[in-house]
């Protein structure tokens, strides 16, 4: 049995850049993961299956409809594989927050499947595979500190040393959809990020000077990420960076060292104890 965490995703800043010709929104975005995640085992078995577990599970549609699944089928097909595989998908990443469970779970999967099948897919191949499944996919097979660009599938590496940061993720327990936050998009300042290397990672002050484009309208359709927002804005425990992730609903605030984060995460259990809040810290493999 093979086994993996697939990190959850988070959108430092979101610049949507304007609509390309193919109807995707050109985007801009540096991109971390956490060492929170969904947990992942995989083993041989004569067909495909998918088995689904934790808390986020029953939100997490049909599972013959799953990211996961199709994932696993397209590498299949690809590789004309005769074997098939059972998976255990322990599902702790919120569904609709922006996170990127269902991308990182595809992702994960896609690599833990060239292992256990030992196919001869180069990284280039898988990346098309992934591209295939969604604009988040190939980002999460690096997993690590990068710039994603196009529709999400341009990545920039950035290279060490990475900052150690401390993360504290809420979600109000509302999911909202990419299609229907862009949908409600407007149109605002679309400066790309032309100041930033795409070797170092960005310091907290060039970080502090970008935005989520998509918080607005996601406030419009959820005003519970207004309060989560202000919540953290306002902790005594003062986050060097507070913004919405991705294109979901979950917040997060980010922290230089452990201690504050551990505070204003017993602190929100407290006073919030309705919303999902997991403290983590950024991946830098």
């Amino acid at each position: 049995m093979l086994t993996a965490i697939a990190p959850a995703k988070v959108n430092l800043n979101l610049h949507v850049l304007g609509k390309r010709a193919d109807g995707y929104h050109a985007l801009e975005s540096v991109v971390v993961f956490t060492e929170f995640g969904d947990e992942i085992a995989i083993e041989a078995a004569g067909e495909l299956s998918l088995d689904l577990s934790g808390e986020f599970a029953a939100a997490s549609g049909d599972v013959s409809d799953n990211l996961v699944l199709r994932a696993a089928q397209k590498l299949k097909g690809h590789c004309a594989v005769s074997q098939g595989a059972r998976i255990q998908l322990r599902k702790q990443i919120p569904v609709g927050a922006g996170l990127g469970g269902g991308s990182s779970d595809a992702a994960c999967v896609l690599k833990l499947l060239r292992a256990l099948w030992g196919v001869a897919v180069s990284d280039a191949t898988l990346a098309s595979i992934a591209s295939d499944l969604g604009s988040d996919v190939p980002m999460c097979l690096h997993a690590r500190p990068l710039i994603a660009r196009g529709r999400g599938e341009e990545i920039s590496l950035l290279k060490p040393p990475f900052p150690d940061y401390f993360m504290v993720l809420v979600y109000p327990h509302v999911a909202l959809t990419t299609k229907d936050i862009f949908a409600a998009h407007r149109a605002g300042n679309t400066a790309a990020m032309n100041t930033l290397s795409d070797d170092d990672f960005p310091s907290l002050p060039a970080l502090s000077g970008m935005k989520n484009h998509l918080q607005s309208s996601a406030i419009s359709l959820c005003p519970e990420v207004a309060e989560v927002l202000l919540a953290l804005q306002t902790a005594v425990q003062q986050p060097e960076l507070v913004r919405m992730s991705g294109s979901g609903s979950c917040c997060f605030a980010l922290f230089t060292d452990e201690d504050r984060a551990l505070a204003l995460h017993a602190s929100l259990q407290q006073k919030y104890p309705h919303w999902w809040t997991r403290v983590t810290r950024m991946g830098t493999q």
